[in-house]
């Protein structure tokens, strides 16, 4: 029989229901200390109606504390080992999920109008504010929560009023993974401006000598940022060959202000990786358009709208993260190449496009998103996809007779599948 094992990593409590311990009995509360460890029959980290609010539940093998056998622990202060391999958390499942604030707003004890909550349930925050979160929820069995989001903040000093679980309304705040909008969700043709070389943001579509210090902001080459709007002219006419444009997210913003002019031969609007403004000129084959850039190992431009296989649905934009993320080596470069192969025959058994929410990481990448320290993404071998109208259970199940190599799929994810090339395993299920 497999030997399960709960580690316990920090100084904390068993529970006997998922909720923070302020909120429960003494009676609903066990003390265990770091580093014990106890036999376990089983593990989940969610069931049909979600997650367990950031917890663990066990079921204790031969064991039992004041006669109880299934306790909640919280996740973060635990890991479940099988045969003294760790099985929870696995890769993204120790992920971070950043909660930014786009607005001036207000979070909640409960989903209702602020106006009807009392003071004590409310608590003021700033745009451009950000919480690293251990949960989130758009909704439960019982429906969504008045158009609000349910967080749990990850890091206790984070811990509003001694409170880590909040409400926030869903129009104020956005959820991030590995630098990518995961909730609300963005449309797939929200317009990014790519600034092509150092430039400069202005407030008026006027020669930069003609502007005060405070009206103007040096930015250097290669930066993207998404747009809420962006405009070439207006009923007066042209801005004087600039691009007018408003940034989407309070964390781009450019000193605290979202509106501001770029000379439009220095940037350039795209949807869906395609330039729509300015126009491009026609251009000979293979009349690629994305961002050039190297690759380790070669010695030709490589293009973020280029295809790692000749034919393939897969772009090097998408394996480095619109090429700000460069593998440093041939052999990470390869196992792109590779994975890309693998990633094709299961696009085109599902026959449907495939979202690719995060491939390559860097080190320093993977530290700052939370990821284990043995990533596949690491190397370029690992893939979080999602397909429109498939959950990452079902995707996953269309594949996973065949595919050799990890599989994965998250409670806090329920659309993204986790797919590698590495040693043959499964998660999640």
């Amino acid at each position: 029989m497999t030997q399960r094992i709960l580690r316990v990593k920090r100084d904390t409590f068993f529970k006997l229901r998922p909720e923070q311990s302020s909120q429960l009995t003494a009676e609903e509360l066990y003390t265990v200390k770091a580093g014990i460890t106890f036999e376990i029959q089983s593990y989940a980290y969610a069931d049909v109606t979600g997650d367990f609010n950031g917890h663990i539940k066990f079921t204790l093998l031969n064991n039992s504390i004041r006669d109880l056998n299934t306790w909640f622990i919280y996740s973060l202060h635990a890991q479940v080992e099988f045969e003294g391999a760790v099985v929870y958390p696995l890769e993204d499942q120790a992920g971070v999920h950043i909660l930014q604030v786009n607005a001036d707003t207000v979070l909640k004890l409960r989903p209702l109008p602020s106006s009807v909550l009392p003071d004590e349930a409310l608590y003021s925050v700033k745009q451009g504010q950000s919480f690293a979160l251990h949960s989130y929820a758009f909704a439960d069995s019982a429906g969504d929560f008045n158009n609000h989001i349910r967080f749990a903040l990850r890091n206790q000093s984070d811990y509003i009023r001694g409170l880590s679980t909040w409400y926030a309304y869903n129009g104020h705040v956005y959820v991030e993974f590995d630098g990518k909008v995961v909730y609300p969700a963005e449309a797939p043709d929200i317009p990014v401006l790519r600034i092509l070389e150092p430039t400069i943001f202005k407030r008026r579509p006027v020669s930069s000598s003609q502007l005060g210090a405070d009206e103007k902001v040096s930015i250097p080459t290669g930066r993207t940022y998404k747009l809420l709007s962006y405009a070439y002219a207006d009923a007066q006419g042209s801005f004087n060959g600039h691009i007018k444009f408003t940034l989407k997210y309070a964390k781009d913003y450019v000193q605290d202000l979202n509106t501001w002019y770029v000379y439009d031969g220095h940037a350039r609007v795209e949807r869906s990786g395609k330039v729509v403004y300015p126009p491009l000129p026609p251009t000979s084959p293979p009349g690629y358009t994305g961002k050039p850039f190297k690759l380790p190992g070669n010695t030709s431009t490589f293009y973020t709208d280029q295809p790692i296989i000749p034919g393939g649905s897969f772009t090097w934009g998408d394996a480095t993260h619109d090429a700000t993320r460069i593998p440093d080596t041939v052999t990470i470069v390869n196992n792109m190449i590779a994975l890309a192969r693998e990633l094709q025959k299961a696009r085109n058994q599902i026959g449907e496009p495939f979202l690719i929410n995060s491939w390559y990481r860097p080190p320093a990448i993977n530290d700052a998103v939370g990821g284990v320290s043995n990533s596949q993404h690491l190397y370029g071998k690992a893939v979080d996809v999602q397909v429109d109208g498939f959950s990452g259970r079902s995707l996953a199940n269309a594949v996973m007779l065949w595919w050799n190599g990890g599989v994965g799929i998250y409670s806090n994810l329920p659309d993204v599948v986790h797919l590698d090339i590495g040693p043959r395993r499964v998660w999640g299920f």
